[in-house]
């Protein structure tokens, strides 16, 4: 099996924006965990890597990944009240001997009303770069959206933002 780490993407916007670099980053996890053909670490693993300069090597070699998927996320917000998303995810091969290796890397620019489907499409081209076959049923999957509100959407990654370790 292939077994990929999603790693806390790093949050390029304002501070109080850290909540929603961790929502895309957990949203592409879910999305890629519902791929039966990838063995994805569990979230409460990854975290810990946060900011870390641990070397890519060493964090594969700690989790048991082969794959590491890191990535940056800018919201800007304009005064005209439009938002946009920048995310910039990258797909490490570790292991083989080799010095890390990128397999896919590709940067993503649109309106907050599309962060769904960035997530989606970001989850789609790694199990592509994992030549990992995609069916209708993990095509679905994927491109599921869990609200058609994006405020309700907010609301929802500002409680996790504040309910992390609750449960420890």
């Amino acid at each position: 099996a292939r077994v990929v780490a999603v790693l806390p993407f790093e949050n390029l916007g304002a501070p109080s924006d850290a909540y929603f670099a961790d929502g895309v980053s957990d949203a592409v996890r879910g999305k890629l965990a519902s791929l039966p053909a990838l063995t994805v670490i569990a979230r409460t693993s990854s975290v810990q890597y946060r900011g870390a300069r641990t070397s890519p090597v060493q964090i594969a070699r700690e989790l048991g990944a082969r794959y590491l998927l890191t990535g940056t996320v800018r919201w800007t917000k304009t005064a005209e009240g439009t938002s946009r998303v920048q995310v910039s995810p990258e797909l490490v091969e570790t292991g083989g001997g080799t010095a890390p290796a990128v397999r896919w890397q590709e940067p993503f620019d649109a309106n907050l009303t599309d962060v769904f489907q960035v997530q989606a499409d970001i989850a789609s081209r790694v199990a592509e770069a994992l030549d990992v076959a995609l069916g209708a049923g993990e095509r679905g999957r994927i491109a599921a959206r869990p609200t058609r509100n994006l405020d309700a959407y907010d609301a929802f990654l500002r409680g996790e933002e504040l309910t992390q370790g609750w449960a420890n």
